[in-house]
């Protein structure tokens, strides 16, 4: 298997998810640590504008997301598989609530917590990261609010493990547990809402069950030679139609890319190859030469230019 190349930070709970996915699968992996804030040098080349971590690059094959970083993990490594008993569809869905509802929820709570002590450049990265529909300082001083909610969605967790299961599909983890725990990782792992959960002393277990996964084998690339290997590389991915696309996207398409939830960078290209789950444009840039930069349907837009 070509070296998977995972540009992350280690505070990144949606990094979190996904190492907890190597550890699941027992693969090995080697760490770009990327800023958690703009501007990101050594990112954006790779991914034609696109600022979110994290990014899994395989040669000159980047995938943006985690959604979709999930899937090529399975596909890489089928066994074991992040779907016991044929649970892709639940865990797709718990995927989404978790980083929709349950992670949204987490960050007022963590930074209405810690906002003395954030410095004013984090603040400013993501309201910006916003695109100005919400102030963070707005969103820090919703942790009051937020926690009401974090309660509510936390105690679903508890309610599902209340038979005793070890994970939240049965004896077998599965990717509704790297979902799940992503936010409630987030807040353990900072003093001041470690207790954020002790109320729920089943997803406390949990949660520790989870953690003893591991995160695989790490090893460490510098960002330079992660350039250094997309640009000596090539795009493995073929062109491929998806004939049941609602507008008819065929390769070869000038579209752009974009999150439909925040980080607005549209990243745009020629259109390689397109499925139900994923969409792959063309891209170049000097520092890596020519690449293909994939992303998730779900969560995303497809712009045709």
């Amino acid at each position: 298997m070509t070296d998977l190349l995972f540009h992350h930070y280690d505070a990144s709970p949606f990094s979190e998810k996904v190492r907890i996915l190597f550890g699941l699968k027992g693969l090995a992996w080697r760490s770009v640590v990327q800023p958690n804030m703009m501007p990101k040098p050594h990112l954006l080349p790779l991914t034609g504008g696109y600022r979110r971590t994290p990014v899994l690059q395989i040669g000159a094959d980047v995938y943006c997301d985690t959604q979709l970083i999930v899937r090529v993990l399975e596909r890489l490594r089928p066994s074991p598989t992040l779907y016991p008993g044929g649970s892709e569809g639940v865990c797709g869905a718990v995927q989404l609530w978790s980083d929709r509802f349950l992670f949204l929820a987490a960050v007022p709570v963590l930074f209405g917590k810690i906002g003395a002590s954030v410095p004013p450049a984090f603040i400013e990265d993501r309201t910006k990261l916003m695109a100005g529909r919400v102030d963070f300082r707005d969103l820090m001083a919703s942790g009051p609010e937020a926690a009401d909610q974090l309660r509510a969605h936390a105690q679903l967790l508890e309610a599902q493990l209340a038979d005793g299961r070890r994970f939240l599909l049965g004896d077998a983890a599965s990717l509704a547990d790297a979902s799940a725990y992503h936010p409630v990782w987030f807040l353990r792992a900072i003093p001041p809402t470690a207790g954020a959960f002790a109320e729920f002393p089943r997803l406390e277990a949990w949660a520790e069950r989870v953690k003893a996964i591991g995160h695989g084998t790490r090893s460490e690339c510098a960002p330079d030679e992660a350039l250094a290997i997309a640009r000596a590389a090539t795009p493995t991915t073929t062109a491929a139609r998806d004939l049941g696309d609602p507008r008819g996207l065929a390769p070869g398409a000038k579209v752009a890319v974009v999150p439909d939830d925040y980080g607005f960078d549209p990243v745009e290209g020629e259109l390689v190859a397109s499925s139900v789950h994923e969409v792959a444009l063309r891209r170049s840039a000097p520092e890596v030469g020519e690449v293909v930069v994939h992303f998730p349907r779900a969560g995303f837009r497809v712009k045709p230019l």
